[in-house]
C-alpha cells in the first residue's frame, strides 16, 4: 500500500484530451448516466469555477472526480468515481480531499454527492466520511415504441414546440420560477439566471427542440415540459422540468405534455425516455405511473458538513 503512486491532474477548461479521458472514465463506472466530451465542455463553459480531475495509480488512468457548485445554496456537489480494479488504493480519498478544498473555495458549508441504490461500496465510502442520506431521487424509465399516439389536449389548451414561440421564453422562465421552488427538496432551490436557464433547459445544444413543449391557454403560457438529449446514447432522452401553473392543475395538462413528448420521441427514433422525481412529489409520480414509467435503482443524495468531512479525513491521516 505504501508503494502505490497516486497522481491527480486538474483539467483546464480547454483540455479536450483530458475531457475525453474524463468522459470515458465516468461512462465506464456510471453507464446509466453517460456523458460526452462536448457536453462536459459546455457544462464547464457555463460553470467556470467547477473542478474536474483525472487520477492515475502507478501511471494507469484509474478514476475521475468533480466539484460543482450546487443550485442548492451553500453546497458543492462532488462526483467521485474509480475503476473497480483500482479501488481501495487511496484514489477516492485523494479525490475527496481535493473536492473538499474546492468546496471551501466555493464558500460552501456542505459537501453533497450521489450514490446509486445498491452500490454497497459507494454507501460505505459515504458513511466513512460523514456523508449521510438526505434525499432519494426516484429514477424511472419508459420504453418508446413505434407508433406512439399523439395526445388529445384538454379543452382550450394548445401544445406547441417552444422553439416556434421564442417570444414566450420570458413567460416560460417565469413559470419555472413559480414551480421549481415547489419541488419537495431538503433545501431551498436557487433559481439559475435567465441566461443559464435558456441555455440548459430551453434552447441550448443539449435541448431537444422538437420535444420541448409549452401549453397555451388563449396564448398564455400555462405549462412547460423540457426534453434533453443524452448525446452518448442517441436512442435515449431525458425529461427535464415538467410544470403547470397553479391555476391550471388537475386538468391533464402535464399528462398531455408528456404524451406529446413520447409521440415525438417515437417519430424521431428514440427508444427510451428517463426521468426522476422525489418520493414526496405525489402529483408527478401519478402522471408517470399513468404513462407507464417503470422504477430503476434510486439515486441517493448524501451530504455532510465540511467540518465533519474534514474531521473524518483527519482521523485517517498518519
Amino acid at each position: 500500500m505504501n508503494d502505490v503512486e497516486v497522481e491527480i491532474a486538474e483539467l483546464a477548461v480547454g483540455d479536450r484530451v483530458g475531457h475525453e479521458a474524463y468522459a470515458a472514465l465516468w461512462n465506464a463506472v456510471v453507464p446509466r448516466y453517460p456523458i460526452t466530451p462536448d457536453e462536459l465542455e459546455r457544462s464547464r463553459a457555463r460553470r467556470p469555477d467547477d473542478l474536474r480531475l483525472v487520477g492515475r495509480i502507478d501511471w494507469a488512468v484509474a478514476g475521475c472526480a468533480a466539484a460543482i457548485r450546487s443550485d442548492l445554496p451553500g453546497r458543492t456537489y462532488m462526483g467521485n468515481v474509480v475503476l473497480p480494479e483500482h479501488r481501495r488504493r487511496g484514489l477516492g480519498r485523494a479525490f475527496l480531499e481535493r473536492c473538499l478544498a474546492a468546496a471551501r473555495a466555493h464558500g460552501s458549508e456542505v459537501l453533497a454527492a450521489g450514490v446509486e441504490e445498491g452500490d454497497v461500496a459507494g454507501e460505505a465510502f459515504a458513511a466513512r466520511y460523514a456523508l449521510r442520506e438526505v434525499l432519494r431521487e426516484l429514477e424511472i424509465s419508459r420504453p418508446v415504441r413505434p407508433g406512439e399516439p399523439d395526445p388529445e389536449p384538454p379543452e382550450g389548451i394548445e401544445l406547441v414546440e417552444l422553439s416556434s414561440r421564442l417570444d414566450l421564453l420570458p413567460a416560460v422562465y417565469a413559470l419555472a420560477c413559480e414551480t421549481l421552488p415547489e419541488m419537495p427538496l431538503h433545501a431551498p432551490l436557487e433559481m439559475p439566471s435567465y441566461e443559464r436557464w435558456v441555455e440548459e433547459d430551453a434552447t441550448g445544444p443539449d435541448v431537444l427542440a422538437g420535444g420541448t413543449l409549452i401549453a397555451l391557454d388563449g396564448g398564455t403560457v400555462v405549462g412547460f415540459s423540457g426534453l434533453i438529449r443524452r448525446a452518448a446514447d442517441p436512442h435515449l432522452a431525458e425529461h427535464g422540468l415538467t410544470s403547470v401553473t397553479a391555476s391550471h392543475r388537475n386538468r391533464g395538462i402535464a399528462t398531455a405534455l408528456k404524451r406529446a413528448q413520447i409521440a415525438w420521441a417515437s417519430r424521431s427514433g428514440y427508444r427510451e425516455l428517463q426521468t426522476s422525481t422525489q418520493a414526496a412529489n405525489a402529483a408527478m409520480r401519478a402522471v408517470n405511473d399513468k404513462l407507464g414509467y417503470e422504477p430503476r435503482p434510486a439515486w441517493i443524495r448524501v451530504e455532510g458538513a465540511l467540518d465533519e468531512v474534514e474531521a473524518a479525513l483527519a482521523r485517517e491521516r498518519p
